[in-house]
């Protein structure tokens, strides 16, 4: 099946899990995405990247997307270091629902169908903070009436995942609704 079928399975309202072999994978996964959602331009994209460069991904996405700064300027697609966005200077978790909720208002203003939000998790890997990666992924809850027009698909490179202990790697394959394996 390919990609497009595959990500569409993926639901607003949902909070899911995209679990990927190779950081090359991710990065081919991370722009067909992108292409499949720039065409349809009916959705604000958020992207949160941690083994890939904002620059990197910038370059690949121009390639596919003429519009690409406009999009970027009127706030239809986002790119941030998940590091900025999970951890503050002093390095402390941040809650990320901040951010959404400030996207969900963007949302409203340009008349966009839905949020969809893309983490690649490896920055909790990066920086050992495991308990911290367990503690937001469990309490991340998309099921309030709030989070109805949000798409969350988090992103495993499944090598990190062998890492975590047993417990560890099941509390957060059950935080999601479904989970696609590349």
């Amino acid at each position: 099946m390919p990609l497009e079928g595959l990500l569409a399975d993926f639901q607003f309202g949902e909070h899911n899990a995209l679990l990927y072999s190779s950081i090359t994978t991710l990065h081919q996964l991370l722009i067909e995405y992108c292409r499949i959602s720039l065409k349809a331009s009916n959705e604000i994209l958020l992207i949160l990247t941690s083994y890939d460069s904002i620059e990197n991904l910038l370059k690949a996405l121009r390639v596919i997307d003429s519009n690409l700064d406009s999009r970027q300027k009127s706030g239809s697609l986002v790119i941030r270091d998940s590091a900025k966005v999970y951890f503050n200077l002093a390095d402390e978790l941040v809650d990320i629902m901040i951010m959404i909720r400030m996207l969900l208002q963007r949302k409203r203003k340009l008349g966009k169908d839905g949020l969809t939000v893309i983490c690649d998790m490896g920055i909790f890997f990066h920086k050992d903070r495991i308990v911290d990666l367990v503690s937001c992924e469990t309490r991340l809850s998309l099921g309030s009436s709030d989070f109805k027009e949000v798409r969350m698909i988090c992103c495993y490179d499944k090598p990190s995942l062998s890492l975590l202990t047993q417990q560890q790697s099941q509390q957060i394959l059950r935080a999601h609704t479904k989970i696609l394996e590349f």
